[in-house]
């Protein structure tokens, strides 16, 4: 068979590739080795190899201008770039350090430009390639391309988002991560890898050096100048002649078997380049440990050693950089994390895991304690990861419990009746025993074997075994279907739990005891206002639960849980005054109590604090906070969601003013609700908030990619509200980036939307505002005017004090600014002013004052007001405190200032 039949071509090409990767020196003991295997394969190699070194002199001989050195590449312009510094260089060609000269924006970006000695229709295709490739990549854990062309010496380049980072494995090692950070950094490398594989491409080749994480701990997968196109859109290709020249680019010690032996290179081949990745970061050594640096031997192991687990391969020297001791390392890597590594790893592509997704999968259920897929469903593997699984929900249920059992408790207390006192005392132990029942079969017979249970379809199957166990004692019934509507209420099932509470009513009715009615009955309230609802009937329904209680002591702990109920009412009708008194007078009658609920305690401090909030009082809102989040800790609530919900409020507090602060609030909260319920889990609302953040800090990226996981999440709940709010959102931050099309495209998808009822006053002030965003950035500054003076009217109409209508006020006294207009700009802007020094405690840091300034500075420029310097120069000193000084609102500012200071 000719060794230019595509037959023979795929048997000698990695053999090829790793030939050409040595020196000429390593090179001849290697063929040797080669010729005692396989003669016919040495020398067809051998031929090759002369073939390419023939060519490589006549093209050094064909030369008439020798090349420069990349060095002197420096200060060199490429299309609208400056080169400033080599940043790395390889067989396919440099990456330059490089900023935009043509004053757009400021900013450093990687810029790669291909190689002199392979420029021809071969290697021009296969850079082309690369930019199209990265072009469709859109992931905040992908480096962005930001560019592309050819220079005026006809070099073609592309331009990427520059990586201030180190790769991954030294970046774990320099902290000393431990397993589960490495674990969650792991995973953003396989949520870039697998959006990689949904627009069908392979990566092939994912190593450390590829994949570098930022100061702030972002993950980056980088170079995708090897990846290869799945043009038919399946998971399997055959070799091309242009994926073959790409393939010598490949790194030996992080290839798949089939790569080496030329075999079919599909996203099974990445999914073993991971799990070598995860072993590396876990175990601290390489899976078949590179043995010798000889090419032979590696290549070798690679098609036919099976490598140790990472727990047996780890060795004394790993362990601190994993801030634990041997033993430590090996128990935690022991078990699942070895089973998940070696099934990555597995010689046969079909044996592996058949995604990355499922990959990931499974370390998620790791991290979530949940029974790995990779592994046999044992009836007691299952068991023990439920039960470790659920810790923090059987302490919350059980503190539901207890709540009750010592609430009635008080009864008992107060009682002048000896005999109402032994049979109290009777029912109380058997609603003891009914709750723990209860809870046992949550735990346990609710799911059976080989089923994966959602939180929701436990509570599910617990009202049916409600209803059938104490059909014949409405006042268990009630009790116990009062506890499932709160747990509804915890997860923001709304509906669900007015459903349930409504029953729960319904059964306390028939029983006759004010105190069991009033807490089914002002829960029910609450679950009616948190579902929508109008507040009015809710409101007025729980104040009569209140006004029916005897004024007794025994009751006082009954009137403080409702008292905290109405208290929370606030945060669905902003009310805060009202908050900040239920709450002081619930949180009063709890500390006179001899029976206190330290639960419901803790929850009427969290609605005083929000209170605070909503009233301005945000400094006693974020001391009340701290406290909330230490009574949580000191009861062992702290990694609950009670803890994770006050973590996104305190974040509230720093939301119209220390935006940096608020992003660190959010992102705590977010962890935290991940790790208990799931990566996809997190209701839309608290996504929602993280990714607003995110946009306001100028972090694109990353704000697209949490606005689509709300997206994503909105339409699985149907939660049309969020979806909608997270539509406009991304159009504004499209509109802002200079993606128009996209922007457009995402009001769009809104516009059907905005007659229906759920569209509110506030809804419609956003969509105008979104619209004159978009026609400002489009130069149609008269529309953009008309739009915004509408939003800002709407604003007004529905009496909303917001971020949003400051953003409104702002963009408008521009659109007046660009018309002409200034005196209108001016006044616009001193009315957006004030409406952000409201949203904050006089003296307190806020963006929102800043960008006011910014935009009232601006209109004093343009009517030669000499104090437009003066405003400027406080805007700067906001934004650079609350944004960051490279923020892009931050930079304008400054150049304003400087400029009128001049």
């Amino acid at each position: 068979m000719s060794r230019r039949s595509p037959e023979r071509w795929r048997a000698l090409s990695p053999h090829l590739d790793l030939a050409l990767e040595m020196t000429a020196s390593e090179r001849a003991p290697w063929l040797e080795a080669l010729r005692a295997e396989d003669s016919a394969l040495a020398g067809d190699l051998a031929a090759l190899l002369e073939e390419h070194s023939t060519l490589e002199r006549e093209r050094f001989l064909e030369r008439s201008v020798p090349e420069l050195p990349e060095a002197s590449l420096a200060g060199q312009p490429v299309g609208a770039y400056t080169l400033e510094s080599l940043i790395g260089q390889g067989g396919m060609g440099s990456v330059w350090l490089a900023r935009r000269n043509d004053g757009r924006f400021e900013g450093r970006v990687a810029v790669k430009l291909l190689n002199a000695s392979l420029v021809g229709r071969a290697g021009a295709e296969r850079f082309r390639r690369e930019g199209s490739i990265l072009a469709k990549l859109s992931h905040p854990n992908i480096a962005r391309l930001a560019d592309a062309g050819v220079s005026a010496a006809g070099q073609p380049y592309i331009v990427l988002e520059f990586v201030d980072g180190e790769p991954i494995d030294c970046y774990c090692d320099g902290r000393r991560l431990g397993v589960e950070p490495r674990l969650r950094l792991f995973l953003d490398v396989c949520a870039a890898v697998a959006q990689a594989h949904a627009s069908l491409v392979v990566h092939r080749d994912i190593k450390p050096t590829n994949v570098l994480v930022a100061r702030d701990g972002h993950v980056k997968l980088l170079d995708f100048g090897i990846a290869k196109l799945l043009e038919d859109g399946s998971a399997e290709g055959e070799a091309t002649a242009l994926t073959r020249e790409g393939g010598r680019a490949l790194t030996p010690e992080f290839a798949a078997p089939e790569q080496v032996t030329g075999g079919n290179v599909t996203t099974a081949t990445d999914v073993y380049a991971l799990a070598t990745l995860l072993y590396l970061l876990l175990a601290g050594r390489h899976p078949i440990g590179v043995p010798g640096g000889n090419p032979v031997l590696l290549l070798k192991a690679i098609v036919e050693t099976d490598p140790k687990k990472p727990s047996e391969a780890t060795t004394g020297q790993d362990a601190p950089a994993r801030s634990t001791t041997l033993e430590g390392l090996r128990r935690q890597l022991r078990g699942d994390l070895d089973t998940i590594v070696t099934k990555g790893l597995k010689k046969n592509p079909s044996e592996r895991y058949p995604s990355v997704e499922t990959l990931a999968a499974d370390v998620r259920h790791f991290l979530a304690h949940e029974p790995i897929a990779a592994r046999p469903d044992t009836i007691g593997y299952r068991a023990a990861k439920f039960v470790r699984r659920h810790r923090a929900g059987v302490a919350t249920a059980l503190f539901a419990a207890v709540a009750v059992v010592v609430g009635t408790g008080a009864v008992l207390w107060q009682s002048r009746e000896a005999r109402r006192q032994r049979d109290e005392a009777r029912a109380q132990v058997a609603r003891a025993d009914a709750v723990k029942d209860f809870l046992g079969f949550l735990l346990s017979a609710a799911a059976p074997s080989g089923r994966q249970y959602s939180a929701s379809d436990l509570l599910e199957q617990g009202e049916v075994v409600i209803d059938r166990q104490f059909a014949a004692d409405d006042r268990l019934r009630a009790e116990m279907l009062t506890v499932v509507g709160r747990q509804h209420m915890i997860a923001e099932r709304f509906e669900r739990a007015a459903q349930v509470l409504l029953r729960a009513v319904t059964a306390a009715d028939r029983v006759g005891d004010p105190a069991l009615r009033s807490q089914a009955l002002s829960l029910l309230s609450l679950a009616q206002v948190a579902a929508g609802g109008d507040a009015a009937a809710p409101a007025a329904t729980i104040t009569r639960a209140l006004a029916n209680l005897p004024v007794e002591p025994r009751y006082a702990s009954i009137r403080a849980e409702c008292l905290a109920q109405r208290a929370a009412f606030g945060f669905f009708t902003d009310d805060g005054e009202a908050m900040v008194r239920d709450a002081g007078e619930a949180i009063a009658l709890f500390d006179a109590s001899p029976f206190p609920n330290s639960s419901a305690r803790i929850d009427a401090k969290g609605s005083l604090a929000y209170g605070y909030y909503l009233t301005r009082q945000n400094a006693k809102a974020s001391r009340t906070y701290a406290d909330v989040l230490k009574a949580l800790e000191q009861s062992g609530r702290d990694r609950t969601i009670a803890a994770a919900d006050t973590w996104n409020n305190w974040a509230l507090v720093y939301f119209d003013g220390d935006i940096r602060r608020a992003e660190e609030l959010m992102r705590r909260c977010l962890e935290l609700r991940r790790s208990i319920e799931g990566q996809d889990a997190v209701a839309p609302t608290f996504l929602f908030n993280y990714a607003g953040a995110l946009h306001r800090l100028g972090r694109y990226d990353e704000a697209e990619h949490w606005l689509r996981e709300t997206i994503r999440t909105a339409e699985a709940r149907k939660t049309v509200r969020v979806w909608l709010d997270a539509r406009m959102e991304l159009a504004d931050a499209y509109t802002e980036r200079g993606n128009l099309g996209a922007a457009q495209r995402e009001l769009d998808l809104v516009a059907p939307y905005a007659g229906e009822a759920h569209f509110n006053l506030l809804r419609q002030a956003m969509l105008r505002y979104s619209r004159g965003l978009l026609a400002f950035a489009r130069g149609d500054h008269a529309r953009a005017r008309d739009e915004l003076a509408e939003s800002t009217r709407l604003f007004d109409s529905a009496r909303a004090r917001l971020a949003q209508s400051v953003f409104a006020r702002v963009a408008l006294a521009r659109a007046d600014i660009a018309l002409g207009n200034g005196a209108e700009a001016e006044a616009r802007s001193r009315t957006a002013l004030t409406l952000a020094e409201s949203l904050v405690e006089r003296g307190s840091p806020s963006y929102l004052i800043g960008l006011s300034q910014a935009a009232l500075g601006e209109a004093q420029l343009v009517g030669r007001n000499p104090d437009a310097g003066a405003t400027l120069a406080a805007a700067v000193g906001q934004l650079q405190q609350t944004l960051g000084a490279e923020h892009p609102v931050t930079v304008r500012t400054r150049r304003l200032a400087e400029g009128a200071a001049r």
